[in-house]
């Protein structure tokens, strides 16, 4: 259980964007249609990210740095740089963690990792308007669009309670946060992103 609580809070980022009003279904339809559209043409990204966990229990939040590298289909590899290192590497049906220097792999082949695999995979890419699996609201702010998603399957509810997208002028995905049902969350900010440039096939491997 530890490696899924370690999973979901590599998803997790959020900011405020001031005022916000809800798209119509027309501009709804409009604008999933075009981030769908601009992320299937993604191949490949690279970032940075910043990322800030808050507990209630703590005074001080987590804050901690580090980049990722995905590649399609399912090649995933998210790094902690500091103030301590910790890799997490997804391929096909395995995960692979190299926690400072310790490097243990698992196979990603029940309900709930698959889950977390494909939700990871699908936040990065922005293609997350699967209405079988989420109920998905989208807001509009002076800084871009906002979709607000509530997960259906009870699995992962017991895990994320609520996940926010919050997409850049190009439709991809700068900030997400994650909200947990204790009503934690961890935010993450992408920086940097790079798409479509060649990544070496040893990234992907511990």
């Amino acid at each position: 259980m530890k490696y899924i609580y370690i999973i979901c809070t590599t998803l997790l980022m959020f900011s405020s964007w001031g005022q916000e009003v809800s798209l119509t279904q027309a501009q709804s339809s409009d604008f999933k249609a075009k981030a769908i559209e601009r992320n299937q043409a993604i191949k490949t990204m690279q970032a940075d990210f910043k990322q800030r966990k808050h507990l209630e229990f703590m005074s001080k939040d987590i804050e901690t740095l580090g980049k990722i590298a995905y590649a399609k289909p399912d090649q995933l590899n998210w790094q902690y740089t500091a103030p301590y290192r910790y890799q997490i590497v997804f391929q096909k049906n395995t995960i692979t963690v190299n926690d400072q220097g310790k490097v243990s792999q698992m196979k990603a082949d029940n309900k709930i990792f698959k889950k977390i695999n494909a939700l990871i995979v699908s936040t990065i890419n922005g293609n997350m308007f699967d209405e079988k699996e989420f109920s998905v609201a989208l807001y509009k702010s002076t800084k871009g669009v906002h979709a607000k998603l509530l997960p259906k399957d009870k699995t992962l509810l017991k895990y994320m309670k609520e996940i926010h997208l919050f997409f850049s002028s190009d439709a991809t995905v700068d900030q997400v946060k994650l909200i947990e049902p204790t009503e934690d969350y961890t935010e993450i900010t992408f920086i940097n992103k790079q798409f479509n440039t060649p990544i070496d096939a040893s990234v992907f491997k511990l």
